[in-house]
């Protein structure tokens, strides 16, 4: 899954509209497999994402307060949850996820009732380098995984 494919999962099976969310979504150009080199129908799959999304009323852009977030998602009664998003590409997962969790870190502001979260495909690679992370980090960063697939979304803690 390219990162607009996550994004747009994650927003279908995590963060409805139906269900009450609210939901600004970043997309920048290499995303949308504009300018560089891509894959044979990548920009076709991303453009149905962000069709899906924009569909669905996400907003599409940067957000007020956390700037170039991946998403930032809002319904009353809950936490706002702010998070990065990694999709497949060339970047070795070792590297993309370090520069996951520093962007996250990155975006945490003191005394928000926010939760944070990293978003990538679910898959055993995937899943090798997030498990990584120990528990106490997690608990302490109120850091969320999530394993994104086209039919749902499961949390680190859960069992395959």
């Amino acid at each position: 899954m390219y990162q607009l494919e996550v994004k747009r999962s994650l927003v279908e099976h995590r963060f409805s509209r139906k269900d009450g969310w609210s939901v600004t979504v970043d997309v920048d150009s290499m995303e949308r497999a504009n300018g560089g080199q891509h894959p044979p129908g990548k920009k076709e799959a991303v453009g149905i994402a962000e069709s899906w999304l924009r569909n669905d009323g996400v907003e599409i852009g940067t957000h007020r307060g956390f700037g170039r977030a991946d998403i930032v998602a809002t319904k009353r009664g809950e936490p706002l949850y702010i998070v990065e998003v990694e999709g497949e590409s060339k970047k070795p997962k070792a590297q993309a996820m370090y520069s996951a969790l520093g962007q996250t870190i990155l975006m945490m502001r003191e005394g928000a009732d926010a939760r944070y979260a990293v978003a990538v495909p679910d898959t055993p690679e995937w899943e090798r380098q997030l498990r990584r992370i120990p528990t106490h980090i997690r608990t302490m960063l109120t850091l969320d995984i999530w394993f994104v697939c086209v039919s749902g979304v499961r949390s680190i803690e859960d069992k395959r």
